[in-house]
């Protein structure tokens, strides 16, 4: 029998996974040209053979297409015909290449709390699933995972993907003119559960969460005019199978992630198609002057922070050190008092629950308080979650041009002046 005839009667191999793929004997080749270039005796032709051996055996001991082997059959055999042949040196290392992917699929697993390494959790090394374990899988009340990297791509490219068929000639009316009840849309958001992976587009379902974002960008679009038809003929044409060409598109959105050619931030890949929905990374605050704001806008640092983003705040709003405050007839104790209580709620709150956040403060160089901004980060152990940044005006460098440099700080409650200071000392 030739070795196509061989070839022919073995066509498929089954994988660790109990999936069945195509048998490919150049995967063997591959595989004992990698054990020869291990021991310095690389030889395409020599694997060429010792592969064709290991065919041969596996017909021997009754593989066929009936009956396929499994990886491990196949590797046994490799392992049996390179002693066979009187390769003991490439055998050895060929068994040591075993025990260390053997190695490293146990640790992938344990990981990933997997039995069995789904497709995509190959493609990706044994760091970067620690990553995405650590900071991007869901998570059930004991923290225990409960989806595979497959699934977490999956749900971020359905949600990317949903924005894309509300577009579809079918719907969408670019010159907003149609009229549609955004409300009607509205009402399913009370019924979410029933809606939990009812819909799909090709083979890929939407969960509760990528259902009420569908709902949300419908009644984004109505509220313009630009939705033709109404909600419920929507879902008439998802059920249809009427909208099945935007798979392709959610196709290619996981496929750019998977070879990890993009990647989106980090709240899409913890918040997409989950039930925070917190896609964004960076937000501006603004922090007016006065307690109840301070406080507010605190409140809502938290919050950005817990659902995975970061912030900026302009504190140039607040009075500087050492100003009276009418209302007690004390004084103020200045903006960076205020960024600390910031750092502070970083420190505590992590970001989605898996890191800690990061804060841009920024005042503006007019600021009474801009010499101790600037060098406040100098000490150790101070204002840890912050980058800062120092706004600067035309005035300021006009300052910077003229012979001494002289530059006017002003009170942000009534911006008259406080003191002059050096520009150039400032930049420096």
């Amino acid at each position: 029998m030739d070795n196509s005839q061989i070839e022919n009667t073995i066509n498929e191999i089954r994988k660790r996974n109990g999936t069945v793929t195509v048998f490919d004997i150049d995967k063997i080749s591959n595989a004992i040209f990698g054990a020869l270039a291990a021991t310095s005796k690389a030889d395409r032709g020599v694997a060429d053979k010792l592969a064709n051996d290991v065919l041969n055996k596996l017909v021997e001991q009754g593989f066929t297409n009936s009956r396929a082997p499994t990886v491990e059959d196949i590797q046994d055999i490799v392992e049996s015909t390179l002693i066979d042949s009187g390769n003991s040196d490439i055998a050895k290392a060929y068994i040591v290449y075993r025990h260390e992917r053997r190695k490293l699929r146990d640790e992938k697993m344990n990981v990933l709390n997997l039995k069995v390494l789904d497709p995509v959790s190959k493609k990706f090394d044994l760091n970067c699933l620690r990553v995405i374990a650590s900071r991007y899988l869901f998570r059930n009340s004991k923290n225990e995972i409960i989806e595979s990297p497959t699934q977490m791509f999956e749900r971020v490219a359905i949600l990317v993907g949903i924005g894309d068929l509300l577009y579809d000639s079918q719907i969408f009316d670019k010159s907003g003119n149609s009229t549609q009840n955004a409300d009607d849309a509205k009402s399913y958001l009370e019924k979410l559960d029933a809606f939990d992976y009812k819909f799909k587009v090709g083979d890929y379902f939407f969960n509760k969460w990528h259902f009420r974002s569908l709902i949300d960008h419908y009644m984004t679009l109505a509220n313009k005019g630009q939705m033709k038809i109404g909600f419920k003929d929507v879902l008439t044409l998802l059920a249809a199978k009427k909208l099945e060409k935007y798979a392709d598109r959610i196709t290619e959105y996981f496929d750019l992630m998977i070879s990890q050619d993009f990647l989106p931030n980090s709240p899409t890949m913890m918040n997409a198609g989950g039930r925070l929905g917190q896609l964004s990374a960076c937000f501006v605050l603004g922090m007016d002057d006065g307690m109840a704001p301070i406080m507010k806008t605190s409140s809502d640092a938290a919050l950005i922070f817990k659902s995975g983003g970061g912030v900026g705040i302009n504190y140039s709003n607040l009075r500087e050190e050492g100003d009276i405050v009418a209302s007690t007839s004390g004084v103020a104790s200045g903006p960076v008092s205020f960024m600390n209580i910031i750092n502070t709620i970083t420190e505590v709150v992590k970001q989605g629950g898996k890191r800690r956040g990061a804060n841009m403060g920024i005042m503006e160089a007019w600021h009474p308080d801009i010499e101790k901004f600037i060098t406040n980060k100098t000490e150790p152990g101070i204002l840890e979650n912050f980058n800062i940044s120092v706004g600067i005006w035309e005035d300021f460098w006009h300052s910077l041009v003229n012979t001494d440099g002289n530059y006017v700080l002003r009170s942000p409650r009534d911006r008259k002046p406080v003191k002059e200071i050096n520009s150039h000392q400032l930049i420096d």
